[in-house]
């Protein structure tokens, strides 16, 4: 149907996720291990009807998808990640690997003739974290997580709270993830509460879940918000996390109760009221 890098497989990948059964249809005659290549970032962030479109063809095994299936059985999701047929062996397409090499390469300093290749420096990841693509983003951000003193490093929190924001979910989480490896847990939870406004459902619901196991009291506003959250698993997310949260949730529930329509103030007094039995 396409290649690789031509545009219009997003295109089509697209409609076929928004009402397209014609279009997923015809995505059938793309090869398996490539369709999936171009849903990582989709899956990264947690859009999980992008399987549909996998459903039943044997994917090549990847870090990346078996991340995917773990965090399906996590949720609870087993009869999504058993329809989801991981197998060892070349199912790549030819051109891949190329790919991949290009894209290492990229992340690295080219060395003169002779010469060892060594890592990029901190000031090239930083760059590249920057301006590179979702996969040399990621690469370099990892690199930046893991070097010494990464906890005290004022740039690598302003580049967390940059990539926080990037139009791709992938990055979004693995900037996160960053945030959780190097900084201190204030700093992380402050960027947590970033992810509380994510297009991304999945990523608000995991967000809750953390800002509310961890009973961050400076998210509780913003978690009452959501229990106006047009998605139906994340306003139940936010009504379990303000429970956990307890007395800390109660005064931004009862601003909002105060000043909600009242065919909608029962979606915060129910929550005070399971606060209140809660803690009898």
């Amino acid at each position: 149907m396409t290649s690789t890098g031509d545009p219009r497989l997003d295109t089509a990948v697209d409609e076929a996720l928004s009402a397209g059964p014609a279009v997923a249809r015809a995505l059938r005659a793309v090869p398996a291990d490539l369709l999936a290549e171009r849903l990582h970032d989709r899956l990264e962030g947690g859009a999980w009807g992008c399987l549909d479109l996998l459903d039943g063809r044997p994917l090549l095994r990847t870090p990346a998808l078996e991340r995917a299936l773990g965090r399906l059985r996590d949720e609870g999701r087993d009869d999504l990640a058993d329809r989801t047929l991981l197998v060892d062996g070349v199912l790549r397409d030819p051109d891949a690997a190329r790919r991949d090499a290009q894209a290492w390469a990229a992340a690295r300093v080219r060395p003169g003739p002779g010469a060892t290749p060594r890592a990029a420096s901190r000031q090239e990841s930083l760059d590249l974290a920057r301006t590179g693509t979702p996969t040399q983003v990621r690469r370099a951000l990892t690199r930046l997580a893991v070097a010494p003193g990464g906890e005290e490093d004022p740039e690598l929190r302003r580049l967390v709270d940059e990539l926080l924001h990037h139009p791709v979910a992938g990055v979004r989480l693995h900037a996160h993830r960053a945030s959780r490896t190097a900084l201190d847990r204030r700093t992380y939870l402050g960027h947590t509460e970033v992810l509380l406004g994510d297009p991304q459902p999945s990523v608000v619901r995991s967000a809750i879940r953390i800002v509310c196991h961890a009973r961050w009291e400076p998210a509780a506003p913003a978690v009452t918000d959501l229990l106006g959250h047009p998605h139906p698993v994340v306003r139940e997310a936010a009504a379990e996390g303000l429970v956990r949260l307890g007395a800390s949730g109660v005064p931004p529930l009862r601003h909002a109760a105060a000043r909600a329509r009242p065919d909608h103030r029962a979606r915060y007094t129910d929550v005070l009221e399971r606060i209140t039995t809660a803690r009898a």
